[in-house]
């Protein structure tokens, strides 16, 4: 019975977990897409364009093809306007060569091929918590890990990842097996992985700079990576052209078209306007690169390279033109970066501290009011919460750039104790 105290927290934590993130999966099926067209997901696009390009020779970003990918999600093509006048919004708005990696499915039924990409979606999420545990030294208890994991599969922005089928899940784990293989120094490797990484291209606005002033930073040593990356991305840009000829003008055209479909914003042109946002955004990213350049010689085995990718990624949740919370999988390794070193020092003054329990706070906030949601659900029929649907998302677009504060608190003067226990937990491993 001695022991039990310091069982109790640990065991604590899992059990919230697993309420909240029941919580979040009850909030998300019943209440968030409760008015859903029955085939609304995000993977019938990605799915159809490469079924027609592969088996067809038809060119997916043509209005033929995403009005019959419309007709499929919505039920009726999407209506031509002034800014998308073949109505194009909606259809295939990838790269060819993500036909690449679909291309196994393209034989299967689109309902087998959900159950597949459902496989690995869930696989990945969990592999990429595996790799950034791994990645960020994570030391705590097992159950606290148990607990962490619980949490992240039962966050918004996974549910709501899993739910639509979204390809982001993906883009997420193939960039936590990038920075896995240049942990281990498998430079070569992470070059290609890295490539692969950018048929979700907007997940890259900040990582691939950085990525290359790292490599500048010890060019003979990290020059593999350069060379891999570049040979790599080659062979996708021309094999996408043999495939399909002329395709970059194509896919300019259905990304303008798909931005003005989606409401394709960032938080910067909300908070600044559409005029000023992209200045702003372009002022982030030189802040970004800035410190991203001052950190450049860090080893990638090293407490900083790992909370400096993090906040890469975080910041590019600032910049790129979406507010949509699935792309919030980008934000794990930020977050458990503040898990491993949240006792700050005592020369940590007031501002960090408050910093960091801010970003906690909106962390936990979609848990605490999807909770609150299924307790109202137990007295009130679940369509007349209908009108909350938005409560659990308050905190979600200003999320990403709490994390980069509290990211920064890391890296600035007075997180030395903390770096110092990382790399005593680097020598130990």
């Amino acid at each position: 019975m001695k022991n039990s105290p310091l069982l109790a927290k640990p065991v604590w934590w899992l059990l919230l977990s697993i309420v909240a993130s029941g919580s979040m999966a009850y909030y998300v099926s019943q209440i968030w897409s409760a008015n859903q067209p029955a085939h609304f997901n995000d993977l019938y696009a990605p799915w159809w364009g490469a079924h027609e390009l592969l088996l067809h020779a038809r060119n997916p970003y043509s209005p033929q093809v995403a009005h019959e990918i419309q007709t499929v999600i919505y039920g009726a093509p999407a209506a031509a306007d002034s800014q998308d006048p073949s109505g194009i919004g909606g259809g295939f708005a990838y790269p060819p060569y993500i036909a690449l990696l679909l291309w196994p499915t393209v034989y299967l039924s689109f309902s087998a091929a959900q159950k597949v990409f459902l496989s690995l979606s869930i696989l990945g999420t969990f592999l990429s918590i595996v790799v950034w545990f791994r990645l960020t030294r994570s030391r705590q208890p097992p159950l606290i890990l148990v607990a962490a994991t619980v949490f992240t599969l039962g966050s918004f922005p996974v549910l709501q990842g899993i739910k639509l089928q979204n390809p982001s899940l993906l883009a997420a784990f193939f960039i936590a097996i990038t920075f896995f293989l240049l942990f281990a120094d498998h430079l070569v490797l992470a070059g290609a992985m890295l490539a692969l990484s950018t048929f979700k291209p907007q997940f890259m606005i900040v990582l691939i700079p950085w990525l290359a002033l790292w490599t500048l930073g010890d060019w003979r040593r990290r020059r593999p990576l350069a060379m891999s990356f570049l040979a790599s991305m080659f062979l996708l840009v021309a094999g996408s052209e043999w495939l399909l000829p002329n395709w970059i003008p194509s896919f300019l055209r259905v990304v303008g078209a798909y931005r003005h479909y989606t409401y394709g914003h960032s938080l910067l042109d909300v908070w600044f306007t559409p005029t000023w946002g992209p200045i702003v955004a372009a002022l982030v990213l030189l802040a970004a690169l800035a410190l991203c350049w001052k950190h450049r010689q860090q080893p990638s085995d090293s407490r900083d390279f790992t909370v400096v990718t993090s906040l890469a990624l975080a910041a590019t949740l600032i910049i790129i033109p979406t507010l949509a919370p699935h792309a919030q999988v980008l934000l794990l390794p930020g977050i458990l970066c503040l898990l491993q070193n949240r006792t700050l020092p005592s020369s940590a003054g007031p501002l960090r501290r408050m910093v960091l329990a801010g970003t906690w706070t909106l962390l936990a906030w979609p848990w605490i009011a999807a909770f609150a949601l299924v307790l109202a659900a137990m007295k009130f029929p679940a369509h007349s919460l209908l009108r909350f649907w938005e409560l659990p998302l308050y905190t979600s677009p200003v999320l990403p750039v709490a994390l980069v504060l509290g990211l920064s608190c890391l890296l600035f003067p007075g997180s030395s104790g903390n770096n110092r226990r990382f790399e005593a937990s680097r020598r130990q491993l």
